[in-house]
């Protein structure tokens, strides 16, 4: 044997002897060197990567790759390279597999020279074999995850239209203004509501809420007290017309709207979440945080003519879910979106960004210092980003970025970088997503 360059050949390798072990270095037993003094090193590589070494070897998918170390000052060192879309997860164990751990795998002969056994072996019909293990990675199978469009074609084309909008469909017990009676919603009323508020969280990757049917009538009072006094407040006072103190509490804990007509439920869930009409501060986009917030567990949902509340604390209880391990921020629009979420024109959406903290504690300046940059992928042209806004405020996820992006189209794709975030161990990161809001789908 004489070379160190590779001989090629399809499919899996199979040794006639597989007693060899590898050489963690010089000082290693005469025993475990014997092991490694075989004629060949066969590489190995599945589906997912490659291997390269220092000496060139390049040995790619789905080929074994044969090296004969030639001579007592052989060294050679293995690196794994997962291709996109997996992760390396180690070198593959077992009888005769001579690599181990995620880090590079340095092989060597050095050592033998001057041990007679040992040079013998070197000519010996022995096989040892170098195998890397990938894996689909799993953020990049989410990434390549798009939605279901046929579920959110079927349901776009249902929302607010006359059916959904009726007393019939939405009253059980139509409301009583001049008698302060709020009424009382159907459960199919607050069921339209719960489903589009987790489909649109399902955009997200954010586990389903749970409807608690406990607090629908603190949420209809207090669209009742809003109704009855001609005003939009979160602090209805005592005094005021139909006033109760049901009607205080739920006008407090809850994302409120209101429309010149009586609405689809629905349309209520897609515009707390679109948020471009929030007449308290459209930047902050208090009501998105809150219908995005990861561990919301509950919600109740109230509608008196065009005044509509979903309750978003206040419950007494918990999340009945964990969160996933590996949900690091929550992102608006995130990847491909249905474009009824995201408006442009005179009421433009702002797009934004909140960190999860792992340790559950949300009050820390993530972005006092982000740059913000959506870039069109095609054209690597970027986008006017302006009106950046930042703020810690207890609207759901405290961590909060927002900013406004001109020109953005329909059907085209984006990625969006903040860079400069810091986080609570001092440390810098860059945040990196893609965005491309659907249009064409849906017409």
């Amino acid at each position: 044997m004489h070379s160190t360059q590779p001989h090629r050949a399809a499919g899996e390798g199979q040794g006639a002897n597989r007693g060899m072990t590898r050489r963690l270095g010089i000082a290693a037993t005469a025993a475990a060197l014997a092991f490694l003094a075989g004629c060949k090193v066969s590489v190995e590589v599945p589906e997912g990567g490659q291997v390269l070494s220092d000496q060139g070897l390049v040995c790619e998918a789905g080929e074994t790759c044969v090296i004969d170390p030639s001579n007592t000052s052989w060294s050679e060192s293995f690196q794994a390279v997962a291709a996109p879309g997996y992760v390396f997860t180690g070198w593959k164990q077992g009888h005769s597999f001579v690599c181990e751990g995620t880090g590079d795998c340095t092989l060597s002969t050095t050592g033998f020279a001057g041990n007679a056994q040992l040079e013998a072996l070197l000519d010996g019909d022995v096989t040892v074999f170098v195998a890397p293990q990938f894996e689909p990675d799993p953020e990049a199978t989410a990434a390549d995850e798009r939605y279901d469009v046929a579920e959110w074609q079927a349901f776009l084309a249902t929302v607010d239209t006359p059916a959904y909008r009726s007393d019939e469909f939405l009253y059980q017990v139509a409301p009583d203004e001049g008698n302060c009676d709020p009424g009382v919603l159907t459960s199919d009323a607050t069921g339209r509501f719960h489903s589009a508020l987790n489909l649109i969280r399902k955009l997200h990757r954010l586990p389903a809420v749970d409807y608690d049917t406990f607090y629908d009538a603190q949420m209809q009072q207090a669209n009742l007290v809003q109704l009855s006094n001609g005003y939009f407040t979160h602090y209805p006072q005592s005094g005021d017309t139909c006033f109760t103190d049901d009607a205080a509490a739920g006008a407090g804990s809850a994302n409120l709207s209101w429309a010149s007509w009586q609405t689809d439920p629905a349309w209520s869930a897609l515009g707390w979440t679109n948020d471009n009409r929030n007449v308290s501060s459209l930047m902050a986009a208090g009501h998105r945080r809150w219908a995005l917030q990861p561990s919301l567990g509950y919600t109740s949902y109230g509608q008196v003519r065009g005044y509509s509340s979903m309750k978003v604390f206040g419950f007494g209880a918990q999340a009945a879910y964990e969160l996933p391990a590996d949900l690091e921020y929550v992102a608006f629009p995130y990847r491909n979106y249905p474009h009824v979420l995201v408006t442009r024109g005179a009421y433009p959406t702002p797009w934004s960004l909140s960190m999860v903290p792992a340790s559950g504690s949300g009050n820390y300046a993530y972005f006092d210092s982000a740059t913000i940059t959506v870039t069109e992928v095609a054209s690597g042209n970027t986008l006017n980003v302006h009106s950046q806004y930042t703020d810690n405020r207890g609207f759901g996820l405290r961590n909060f970025l927002s900013w406004m992006v001109d020109d953005w189209q329909h059907d085209t794709e984006y990625v969006v970088t903040i860079g400069n975030v810091q986080t609570p161990d001092r440390g810098i990161i860059t945040i990196e997503y893609p965005v491309e809001i659907d249009y064409e789908e849906f017409q």
